[in-house]
């Protein structure tokens, strides 16, 4: 099996949240909602990860959903 890290990172003066899937490669970001980024490898179109931008704006961890590969959600627990 094939297992890859999963990071996190939010920078809180930028308010940005990043998602890092699997080992870092050169990417590409394209815009696939208001200030939400998909990152995908430049050589094998592989997904790598996610930026949002406004993350508390947008209500944080609360209102944001990603689908990902292992369909993992991401959300607040109340």
């Amino acid at each position: 099996m094939n297992q890859k890290n999963l990071e996190i990172y939010y920078d809180e003066e930028a308010d940005i949240l990043e998602i890092f899937i699997g080992q870092p490669t050169a990417c590409y970001f394209d815009e696939i909602d208001d200030d939400l980024f998909e990152g995908r490898d430049e050589k094998t179109n592989e997904l790598k990860g996610f930026k949002i931008f406004n993350f508390r704006k947008r209500g944080g961890m609360k209102d944001i959903k990603i689908s990902l590969p292992a369909n993992i959600k991401i959300e607040a627990i109340d």
